[in-house]
């Protein structure tokens, strides 16, 4: 059961989204270990409570990321702006 996501996951090591990511997969990881031992084990209760837990732990990873993305967007935008008024008002000599 694995979601997809924009802009995709990333595998970069030095990717700027890298740790988000990864623990987006790691949340997803023990999603699904939690949804095969509840198929696997008799306390029923036990595996539902781990697997509500497994999903808010993915709900946090993933507005994590969405938060980070939205910095690494303000951050590009800042840096295009300081360029911009760079190009714009040359100094005078």
């Amino acid at each position: 059961m694995t979601k997809s996501y924009t802009p995709p996951l990333t595998t970069n090591p030095h990717g700027p989204l890298y740790r988000v990511d990864k623990g987006i997969r790691a949340a997803q990881q023990r999603l699904d270990a939690a949804i095969d031992a509840k198929r696997h084990h008799t306390n029923q209760n036990l595996a539902h409570e781990v697997i509500k837990e497994a999903r808010e732990g993915l709900k946090k990873s993933e507005q994590l990321r969405v938060l980070k993305i939205k910095e690494l967007a303000q951050k590009a935008a800042e840096i295009d702006e300081e360029r911009g008024r760079v190009h714009l008002n040359p100094p005078r000599k």
